[in-house]
This record gives structure tokens, C-alpha cells and sequence, in this order.
């Protein structure tokens, strides 16, 4: 049995500059067996637990009401953002980082006929994943409960989406709206991308899942058997710790321990996590 968390552990505020924005948990801590994570490749590495979070986030930008990513279940979601006092419908856009479940399926709710949690949004994706989702042998492989959840947001999103050109290239950015950047970073899944927020100082980065925990930031170059093309995703890894580090931008990671909001230090071939 779960324990009931406080406030404070299930919604946690944070402020950046003149940015605000909230981390909210959507399912409870995970713990992960590190040799599976790894493979046989690495069995030099101690077996030991790494704790996920998971989460999404609420991001207020220049007066813009944003969410990153939608989390599991849309009601529960709302809930928590109307402690805020914040309504689905004030909602603008919505930053989709990849299409895993435990992202994108709070973007529709569950109940009725899997109307949008957040109907007056616009939807940032990656441009060839938006393609991908369009195409019939996507859903050859997938288990039922996924081809239906797929097929409904993309039937939902026609004609909101904000399509993101990333590529495979990690340079190819993209400006989102003012002050908004989609940053590709694949490697984790096809389409895969990180958000910088600039503010009056330095920027936000959400590196959605790009690192699980900081052991992948110290140990940047170990490649994750669950990755889909884990040399692509040790590359994006590189790539944003040097962004992160070099503009001091405050970090802010789906699966990170909670609340995954801390800063990325790197000097020559080292690097760290520091939590804030």
C-alpha cells in the first residue's frame, strides 16, 4: 500500500526569474533494477534500485497558462492544477515531450466520449512523430489499449497541433511560440524533445525524459536497454548537459527524483546534478 503523501510532496511550486510553475506527481516513486536498465553489456556495474518520479508540469510564461506534457489521468491532473486555481479551459498550449503513455494520456479524459482535458490548447509535437502517428503500420505491433489512446488524440488534436521540425538533427530547434524553443533530443523515442523557457535571466529547460536519474548525468555515455536507439539518446544526453550547463538554465525532468527541478554542473568530462 502506497502512503499518503502531503501536499507539498504531490504539487511542488518553484520560481525561476519571472517564471513560476508547478511539478505535479502523477503516480506514486518506482523503483528500478539498474542491471536491467543497463543490460549485460555493463554487468560490471553494482545491481542497486534507482527511484523514479513521475510527473508533469504546469509552467506559467509570459502570462501563458502551458503544460508539459499532460501525465496519466486527466481528471486527477485537473484536480491538483484547480488547487492552483487554475482551470483546464485557461490552458493555452500544451509542450508534448513523446508520446509514452504515462505522457500523453492524461491529454484525454476518460470519461464521456475522450473529449480533451484541455480543449482551448494548441499541441507542440515533433513534426515527423505527428507523421508517424498518421500511419497505419505505427499501430501493427502496439497492444490494443494503445492503438485506441493513440487514434483518439491524434483524431482530437487535428487542427491544434503545432508541428515541431526536429529531424534527427540535434541543432534542428524550433521557436514554439516567443521565448519558447522545442530542443530535439531523440534517442529515448522517435520524436523525442526537450522545451527551453527563456526568462529575464537565465532559461528553463524540461528535458522530459532524456534523463531518468542523476546517475545518467554523472555516467552520461551509459547507454538504456529501454531507450529505442540508446547511442541516439547517450548523444542528446551530451548535448544537454553542455546546454544546460553553459546557460545555467534551472533543470527540470519528468523522472528525476522529486521534485526533479535542480541545475546541471559539467567541467571537461564530468558532470552532476544538483537538486534545488
Amino acid at each position: 500500500m502506497s502512503k499518503k503523501r502531503t501536499a507539498e510532496e504531490q504539487i511542488h511550486l518553484f520560481e525561476h526569474h519571472d517564471l513560476t510553475g508547478a511539478v505535479i506527481r502523477i503516480l506514486d516513486d518506482d523503483p528500478h533494477s539498474l542491471s536491467e536498465l543497463l543490460g549485460d553489456e555493463h554487468a560490471h556495474f553494482q545491481d542497486h534500485s534507482l527511484v523514479f518520479s513521475y510527473t508533469c508540469c504546469y509552467i506559467n510564461h509570459r502570462d501563458r497558462n502551458i503544460m508539459v506534457d499532460g501525465g496519466l489521468d486527466g481528471d486527477e491532473v485537473r484536480a491538483k492544477l484547480a488547487e492552483l486555481g487554475i482551470q483546464p479551459a485557461g490552458i493555452e498550449l500544451v509542450l508534448i515531450t513523446h508520446v509514452d503513455r504515462d505522457h500523453v494520456a492524461g491529454l484525454i479524459l476518460q470519461v464521456g466520449d475522450g473529449e480533451l482535458t484541455y480543449p482551448n490548447a494548441r499541441y507542440a509535437i515533433d513534426a515527423g512523430l505527428w507523421a508517424e502517428l498518421h500511419k497505419d503500420e505505427t499501430y501493427y505491433e502496439l497492444p490494443g489499449h494503445l492503438r485506441r489512446l493513440f487514434k483518439i488524440l491524434v483524431e482530437r488534436l487535428e487542427g491544434r497541433v503545432i508541428l515541431c521540425d526536429g529531424e534527427t538533427e540535434l541543432a534542428s530547434e524550433h521557436e514554439v511560440f516567443d521565448g519558447i524553443t522545442f530542443v530535439p533530443c531523440p534517442g529515448h523515442r522517435p520524436g523525442h524533445a526537450a522545451y527551453e523557457f527563456a526568462t529575464e535571466g537565465s532559461p528553463v529547460l524540461h528535458m522530459g525524459d532524456a534523463f531518468f536519474h542523476p546517475l545518467f548525468i554523472e555516467q552520461f555515455n551509459l547507454p538504456i536497454t529501454g531507450d529505442s536507439d540508446p547511442d541516439q539518446a547517450v548523444a542528446s544526453r551530451k548535448a544537454l548537459i553542455a546546454r544546460a550547463s553553459e546557460n545555467g538554465a534551472l533543470v527540470l525532468g519528468t523522472h528525476m527524483p522529486w521534485p526533479g527541478v535542480g541545475q546541471i554542473l559539467a567541467e571537461g568530462d564530468s558532470a552532476e546534478w544538483v537538486q534545488s
